[in-house]
């Protein structure tokens, strides 16, 4: 193996450690704060504390990534207690439950929007309840299917695409991110693996704005 090809493998193979470093410990971060809103909330629950268990269920979702079962369980808990509280006459509650579904899921859009078919469930729950509830003066004569039809509409119309600008910012984040790691492991670090000062803060700079944009980008798109 020539010494030119060798050393490019070399550049590579810290670069793909560089950025696996950061992917897990993204992920970790992830999984760990929904679990842990997830036993917050649990335990509310089983106080009998449902209005703040229904707020950290929400939180527990929200910490959205590929797989976490975390936020699969909130999820789920949270749509049992929209139900429950629907069959003993507690709309205010069932409206906050299934609210926080749809907070938690449109929270976490990116390019896409996860759990699309609990989001739909969510959006049909709580038009039932608000074309259920009081009518407004201006809505007087309209029956109960106009409303809920309405009120679906602008439930599946708001927010349902991610935003351009901070999609842009989102994409151009994680270019920033990525290839700001490859240039650190191939410019800010020498043969023999010791930091290049300028190089290093340069590229390790590029890295970190571009992770937060990203961040940034995830949290508004």
């Amino acid at each position: 193996m020539s010494r030119g090809r060798a050393g490019w493998m070399r550049v590579a193979g810290r670069a793909v450690a560089v950025v696996g470093v950061v992917l897990a410990v993204l992920a970790v971060r992830v999984v760990t704060a929904s679990e842990s809103e997830l036993q917050h909330a649990r335990v509310l629950h089983d106080r009998g504390d449902i209005d703040a268990a229904i707020v950290h269920y929400r939180r527990a979702a929200r910490w959205y990534a590929p797989g976490n079962p975390w936020g699969t369980e909130a999820l789920a808990a949270l749509e049992t207690l929209g139900d429950e509280a629907e069959r003993t006459g507690e709309s205010e509650r069932a409206l906050a439950a299934f609210r926080a579904i749809r907070a938690a899921i449109m929270g976490s859009r990116s390019f896409y929007i996860p759990y699309p078919d609990r989001l739909e469930r969510a959006n049909g729950r709580i038009a039932d309840l608000m074309a259920a509830g009081p009518t407004p003066p201006i809505d007087a004569g309209r029956s109960r299917a106009e409303l809920r039809a309405d009120h679906l509409r602008l439930l599946r119309s708001a927010g349902a695409r991610p935003r351009v600008l901070w999609t842009v910012v989102l994409l151009v984040g994680f270019a920033s991110w990525v290839g700001g790691a490859f240039a650190f492991a191939a410019r800010a670090i020498d043969d023999e693996d010791r930091l290049l000062g300028p190089q290093a803060r340069v590229w390790g700079t590029c890295v970190l704005v571009g992770f937060g944009l990203w961040i940034l980008g995830m949290a508004l798109a």
